[in-house]
């Protein structure tokens, strides 16, 4: 009977199962330990706030009482001026006669896809919808930008009117012109400016990146 006791208390031979409970119990407060020694050392700061950074880069909400965007806005406020949705316009149609005409024809379609080729109604590409748009006037002009630049008097930039044509260099690995949009006055344009925006309004003068790729303007020939 002795025996038996004894046995029962002890398991039987090969019975490890308290052993593991010790085990078991050790590992348990070991990584309660490290877990506190984590959230309470700057490692823990350092992850949340890398954790945060994250969350408002990707997802843009309040931190710290400033969006991501805010916080990292360039100070000088024409750097966005030329952005995907391209800028105010106050509805009011400049120009007169044929010039008037074009350029309503023009912002109608301001909304509308680019594709390069493209020839409308409803795509785009920058050369074919100015082409288009004096087509409508009554003007017949080049279809690509070369030859429109080349066939049409020069404007000094003193001299722009409402639906003047402006030619860009926007790609340095073709010959320019490259790119076509035609003035609205104000200095403001309307063009079919890539396939990621589709056709905008955008402002010409006092846009650093328009002021510096530009190479000229045309006048198509129209009645006033």
């Amino acid at each position: 009977m002795r025996r038996l006791i004894a046995s029962s208390a002890h398991g039987p031979p090969g019975d490890d199962r308290g052993a593991s409970m010790v085990e078991v119990a050790l590992l348990t407060s070991l990584a309660g330990l490290i877990i506190g020694v984590i959230v309470t050392s700057p490692i823990a700061s350092q992850f949340n706030e890398g954790v945060r950074e994250a969350v408002c880069r990707v997802e843009g909400p309040e931190c710290d009482g400033e969006t991501w965007v805010e916080h990292e806005r360039p100070k000088k406020p024409e750097e966005y001026v030329w952005s995907f949705s391209g800028v105010p316009w106050d509805g009011e149609v400049k120009g007169e006669g044929d010039a008037r005409v074009a350029l309503e024809f023009s912002l109608a379609q301001v909304g509308k896809q680019y594709i390069l080729g493209a020839n409308g109604p409803d795509i785009w590409d920058c050369s074919s919808m100015v082409q288009a748009a004096w087509r409508q006037a009554g003007v017949q002009i080049p279809r690509t930008t070369w030859p429109q630049q080349g066939s049409l008097p020069a404007v000094p930039r003193s001299d722009l009117q409402p639906g003047d044509l402006l030619f860009f260099h926007t790609i340095t690995s073709q010959p320019p012109p490259s790119h076509v949009a035609m003035y609205m006055g104000d200095g403001q344009m309307v063009h079919a400016a890539n396939s990621r925006r589709g056709v905008v309004i955008d402002q010409f003068q006092g846009n650093p990146y328009w002021e510096g790729v530009y190479r000229g303007a045309g006048r198509p020939p129209h009645a006033a």
